[in-house]
């Protein structure tokens, strides 16, 4: 009797310990506790850092910018992706990272009566979320974020999201143009405050998603030139977060290739690079003892992150301008390239530049030829991106080979992936998993044939 009434003393009182703790202490680990001035840097990081890791690495392996050579890469050089290991990490950095961060920014600065947060963040929101959507094709979003309300999300066919995104951006617009009680300054890593600049950022976001739907919407191109006259207008303005303010901060690719050195330039992409004499190679590749891995420029340990540049809306603009039919298709082409290389190889000499644009990025009259020439110079600027694998998935090009022993069940075929399977953790957790996880090369909707 004694034991069990000390007992029960003993969990009344932790109890109300436990309760008095959870009263007055507030969790400053806690996304819900924390004001949106702190928020936003973090989720800007957990950005950059989606755009520069493993998504980055599996896409490049498929897009033949990298080669795997060890371990788990090499297995994706074999076009298999681990479920758990490859697959796990990256849905849990998508949706327990960025995500969840901006979806907690917007409620706060909505309730705060701050719309310019709110304007950033669904820039940012729409961004990782245009992107998730490209990668695994349906996605939840509309019943996500609801923490233990809904453990299992439905998932909303790709389409939709597409257009949710289509509207976040347009809503992020009128959001910046907005009065607000309060603005971001410093605590924006990457536009310090400027929100003109997130203004052009939405438009540019805009016509990037309009130019992934080409299979889909004839009208894609003409939609994405609209957007491209309001967005960037010159070398400096672009979406790209600055690695290195911080001795504790470091590229994610500078510490991936400290770390797992288990991927390699692709000799595609290498030998690409040759046959054009590109004056952008030392910034591409770093090459030292035979091996050749991404230049300083990517991946020096304080080098920036390109997420959306002015040189890649150029060349996106040559490409909708031929897919329109309009002019000025190679006006945008060599303004594009000429800004990239003064970016990746700023001591090249004019004259060199001039040479290099009258070689490769002059248009012939040949329709054909001319978006191969285009969708080249998009191949370029786009290393060491997500995009630079979506735009093959689009376009067909570069005409890349399949890598050997691809052919496998969950690639049948061994062609070049066209999507990421879903994590083991949806497969396993979510009782809105669709019926079976799909392999390598089923198409979702902006990439149906």
């Amino acid at each position: 009797m004694l034991v069990r009434n000390t007992t029960c003393f003993l969990l009344v009182a932790l109890l109300l310990a436990a309760c008095n703790l959870e009263e007055t202490n507030i969790n400053p680990n806690d996304p819900t506790d924390v004001p949106v001035r702190v928020l936003l840097p973090t989720a800007m990081e957990e950005t950059a850092e989606n755009f520069s890791e493993e998504a980055a690495v599996i896409a490049g392996i498929f897009s033949q910018y990298f080669t795997g050579v060890d371990n788990r890469a090499l297995t994706v050089e074999g076009y298999l992706l681990d479920e758990a290991f490859n697959m796990n990490p990256i849905w849990q950095d998508f949706y327990n990272g960025p995500l969840n961060s901006l979806n907690i920014i917007i409620e706060k600065a909505q309730a705060e009566e701050a719309p310019h947060y709110a304007g950033v963040a669904k820039v940012l929101l729409a961004l990782n979320l245009g992107t998730a959507a490209s990668l695994w094709g349906d996605i939840p979003y509309t019943e996500a974020f609801q923490g233990g309300a809904n453990f299992s999300p439905a998932y909303d066919p790709q389409e939709e999201v597409y257009a949710q995104v289509q509207t976040l951006l347009d809503e992020a617009i009128q959001d910046l143009q907005a009065s607000s009680t309060v603005s971001p300054g410093d605590d924006d890593v990457i536009y310090q405050g400027d929100l003109g600049l997130w203004e052009k950022a939405a438009y540019a976001l805009k016509a990037r998603f309009y130019m992934h739907t080409i299979k889909q919407d004839a009208q894609a191109p003409a939609k994405a030139l609209a957007a491209m006259e309001q967005a960037f207008q010159s070398v400096g303005e672009g979406l790209v977060y600055p690695f290195g303010f911080t001795e504790a901060e470091q590229n994610p690719w500078f510490i991936y290739f400290k770390n797992t050195p288990y991927v390699e330039i692709d000799p595609y992409f290498s030998n690409l690079l040759d046959e054009l004499e590109d004056p952008r190679q030392d910034g591409f590749i770093r090459r030292s003892f035979g091996l050749e891995r991404v230049g300083d420029f990517y991946a020096a340990e304080d080098a920036s992150v390109p997420i959306l540049t002015y040189p890649e809306l150029k060349i996106l603009e040559a490409e909708a301008r031929l897919r329109a039919g309009e002019s000025g298709a190679e006006a945008a082409l060599q303004d594009g390239v000429r800004a990239h290389i003064q970016e990746v190889a700023g001591n090249t000499p004019e004259e060199e530049i001039n040479t290099y644009l009258d070689a490769q990025a002059t248009l012939n009259g040949d329709g054909e030829a001319n978006l191969r020439t285009v969708l080249r110079q998009l191949y370029l600027v786009h290393f060491t991106q997500i995009e630079g694998w979506t735009d093959y998935r689009r376009t067909a090009f570069p005409e890349l080979q399949p890598n050997a022993d691809g052919d496998n069940p969950q690639n049948p075929g061994g062609d070049i992936p066209r999507r990421f399977i879903y994590p083991q953790n949806e497969r396993l957790f979510n009782n809105n998993f669709p019926a079976e996880n799909p392999n390598l090369q089923d198409r979702f909707w902006w990439d149906a044939e």
